[in-house]
């Protein structure tokens, strides 16, 4: 069967385009909003009524108060310097006697902020800060801080840095496993380019060596290998464009051939036998439905074989067998040998090693080596299917 191709990412949604777009403008709408209710709840409260020891505000409340709740429009950008504003001027607010009001809460979210944001040890450091301001603040009996007050407010602080420092964990966790996904795609792709490379140059050389050899014996035969080079070229090339066709973040015009496949089999035994190697190909059984991953593995298997076969063999001929179950698929291809006294082709350094990371993806097996005077690789993969 034919594999399919794989989807292509869904686009970004409007409200992501959006979010993104707004994003670097969010902070400083936080910082203004939080000063503002900050003030508010400074100038709005009746000192007396929280604690009769506490001041009317003044100037310095105000500025203070404006200061540390403005510090959170860069608790991203700056998560250290935005909380240590944070904190001198609560200090101040506090030390002189002021109602610190909404400031003990957002203390909570700029404690958050550094832990989410900044580095760990940075987020460490200010807990512990954090922790000796409000133990020295008892100390010294600053009005609205009794002891029931400190507890709760030393286990609220612990919580936030607990919640921002799992978040930045999520958050590390998660950009490791896209980085880890990036290089999959990556090491994936590079097999795709060195299986098609390797192949169609391999047709392409003996094709050149045969046609420079014939060209003034029998032109007919020479002119029969320049139109198997230019056949094999021309695949080449849209295999490795359809490879590199999805790399691209532009809408597809819907010309792209779907990913090789089983059934694509028959039609690398023909190019193969055009390029001079009689193939025989043996089939038994009727091949299953397979997902596009076992079914491209395969087709890569036959062809890295009988690539191998062109580039270090001296045999004529070879043959590949596909037999198929309900639940696996067994292919093997054979040469009679012998092996070149020295390979028509260089290695490129992947080959057979790259069939093993293949099958072993797909929870196949595959084993590969001398036959006789000739060589064997023979795979098994799993179908999927239920026996």
């Amino acid at each position: 069967m034919r594999a399919q191709p794989t989807p292509r990412t869904a686009r970004q949604s409007g409200w992501t385009v959006a979010s993104q777009w707004l994003a670097p403008y969010l902070d400083p709408v936080i910082g203004v909003v939080a000063a503002a209710a900050a003030l508010a709840s400074l100038l709005a409260t009746d000192p007396s009524s929280v604690d009769p020891r506490l001041e009317d505000p003044d100037l310095l409340s105000v500025v203070a108060t404006l200061a540390a709740a403005g510090g959170l429009a860069w608790r991203r950008s700056r998560p250290l310097a935005s909380y240590a504003v944070f904190v001198c001027g609560s200090l101040a607010v506090s030390l002189t006697g002021h109602y610190i009001g909404l400031l003990s809460v957002l203390l909570l979210f700029s404690m958050y902020s550094l832990a989410a944001h900044g580095r760990r040890r940075h987020a460490l450091i200010g807990l512990g800060v954090g922790v000796l301001c409000f133990i020295g603040l008892a100390l010294l009996d600053v009005p609205d801080l009794g002891a029931s007050d400190l507890l709760q407010a030393l286990a609220l602080l612990l919580a936030a840095w607990a919640v921002g420092d799992a978040v930045r964990s999520r958050r590390r966790l998660q950009a490791d496993h896209l980085r880890a996904a990036v290089t999959e795609e990556r090491l994936r792709i590079a097999r795709e380019l060195h299986d098609v490379v390797a192949h169609s140059m391999s047709l392409i050389a003996v094709q050149a060596g045969v046609g420079a050899h014939l060209i003034d014996i029998d032109t007919p035969a020479a002119e029969q290998a320049l139109k198997v080079i230019a056949e094999t070229s021309r695949r080449a090339l849209e295999e490795t464009r359809s490879m590199l066709g999805m790399l691209r973040d532009e809408a597809e015009d819907g010309t792209r051939p779907p990913a090789q496949g089983l059934d694509d089999i028959a039609t690398l035994v023909e190019d193969v036998r055009a390029a001079g190697l009689d193939v025989t190909l043996v089939r038994s059984g009727a091949v299953p439905q397979v997902n596009a991953a076992v079914s491209l593995t395969g087709f890569r298997i036959v062809q890295e074989s009988l690539t191998n076969v062109i580039k270090h063999s001296a045999a004529a001929t070879a043959t590949v067998t596909v037999a198929a179950t309900s639940a696996m698929l067994d292919l093997d291809v054979t040469d009679p040998g012998p092996a070149r006294s020295a390979p028509s082709i260089p290695a490129s350094g992947r080959g057979l090693g790259g069939l093993d990371e293949r099958v072993r993806m797909v929870g196949g097996a595959v084993e590969y080596g001398a036959h006789g005077d000739g060589f064997r690789v023979h795979a098994t993969l799993p179908t999927g299917a239920a026996g």
